[in-house]
């Protein structure tokens, strides 16, 4: 299962590109605005949030203060994200976009992530974001026992830094190495693996959620952690 999940992205990334060669019109319909990728990202970021309830719930229930509250602050974060997928629904509800929307907003749109000062930023946080998913797992066997089980906790596992690595991988390439020229490659390719991220944070908090409910002697473990808290 573990290595079914992490071939997935892959998978699933081969066959956006097969019909972005195969069929240009169909994968240009794909990655437009208000497409079904874009709210395909924001359900999937609200399904996350809404996952991550039972979670946070627990670990305030068991004592462990510090891992409830940062996964409570996932889940307002991810909330946020789906609700700013949509626009805070904009076009879903037909409503006028502020002055200062239409000012400083890169699209004309009512959404926090497009103003003209967040743009530059956005970017560093997608590639930071995806090099943590992608990468970080690799750096838990190295952390210090007494740490390692904490680490554990906020860290996705190895089969799922699949998700993230396309996010890191596009937005490097096109911050850094190859600037979209309009042609084969253009800056709305960054839709299908933003997809990919949205679908890699729905992996993460659906593993904490099965670790908490599956997982034999769990509350062992939650022992353990506190001790090394």
């Amino acid at each position: 299962m573990k290595i079914f999940i992490f071939f997935f992205p892959i998978a699933l990334f081969l066959i956006f590109l097969c019909i972005k060669v195969m069929s240009p019109d169909t994968y240009l319909s794909l990655i437009q605005e208000d497409s079904i990728i874009e709210y395909a990202q924001a359900f999937i970021y609200l399904l996350s949030s809404i996952i991550l309830l039972p979670v946070v719930k627990y670990y305030l229930k068991y004592g462990l203060t510090l891992h409830g509250v940062l996964y409570g602050i996932l889940a307002i974060g991810l909330l946020f994200v789906a609700i700013e997928e949509i626009s805070w629904g904009q076009r879903i509800f037909s409503i006028e976009p502020p002055d200062y929307f239409k000012q400083h907003n890169v699209q004309n749109e009512i959404s926090l992530h497009n103003l003209d000062i967040v743009q530059p930023l956005l970017h560093k946080f997608y590639i930071l974001t995806g090099a943590y998913g992608a990468f970080a797992w690799l750096f838990v066997s190295r952390a210090k026992t007494k740490f390692r089980r904490m680490v554990e906790f906020v860290i996705p596992d190895w089969f799922i830094s699949s998700y993230f690595f396309f996010v890191f991988f596009i937005y490097t390439l096109f911050d850094y190495i190859i600037h979209p020229s309009g042609g084969f490659l253009l800056w709305r390719d960054q839709e299908p693996v933003e997809l990919l991220l949205s679908l890699g944070f729905l992996s993460f908090v659906a593993t904490k959620l099965y670790k908490i409910t599956k997982t034999p002697n769990n509350r062992v473990n939650l022992n353990v952690v506190k001790q090394q808290s």
